[in-house]
C-alpha cells in the first residue's frame, strides 16, 4: 500500500471540503502543503505546489468515482471535442517571456503565467 495525491486544490477550504467529503465515503484522506500555501501564496501552483489531498492507492478510483474526477487527464477541444491540443503562453508571449526573465533575474516566482490549450482543428483557446 502507497499514499498518492488525488487531486491538488487552490484553496484551504475547497481541500478541506474534499477531505470531509472522501471521510464521508469512508475513505482516510489528509492534507500536505497547507501551511506553505497560505503562507506564501504566490509560490501556489510553481513546480506543483498547492494543497494536495493525498489518498491511498487502493481508494484511488473509488475516490475519483466519488469525486466525479477525469482520470484520463487528456484535454479535449470545448468546441469540437478534438483531442489534436498544443499547449502555448497564448496571447502577450513577449509580455509572458519578460516576466519570466525578470522574475529570473531578481529571484522572485510571478505567478501569472496561465498556459492556454489551443485546438489544432478548428482553432480554439481554452
Amino acid at each position: 500500500m502507497s499514499i498518492v495525491r488525488l487531486m491538488t486544490c487552490d484553496t484551504a477550504v475547497e481541500a478541506n471540503l474534499i477531505k470531509g467529503h472522501l471521510k464521508n465515503e469512508g475513505i482516510e484522506a489528509f492534507i500536505t502543503n497547507e501551511n506553505f500555501s497560505n503562507l506564501m501564496p504566490h509560490y501556489s501552483r510553481i513546480m506543483n505546489s498547492g494543497i494536495q489531498i493525498m489518498i491511498s492507492d487502493m481508494d484511488y478510483n473509488k475516490a475519483s468515482d466519488i469525486l466525479e474526477l477525469d482520470v484520463k487527464h487528456e484535454p479535449i477541444c470545448p468546441n469540437c471535442q478534438s483531442t489534436n491540443i498544443k499547449f502555448s503562453l497564448g496571447k502577450h508571449k513577449i509580455r509572458k517571456i519578460f516576466t519570466i526573465f525578470m522574475s529570473l533575474f531578481i529571484f522572485t516566482p510571478i505567478n501569472n503565467l496561465k498556459s492556454v490549450c489551443k485546438c489544432r482543428d478548428c482553432k480554439t483557446e481554452f
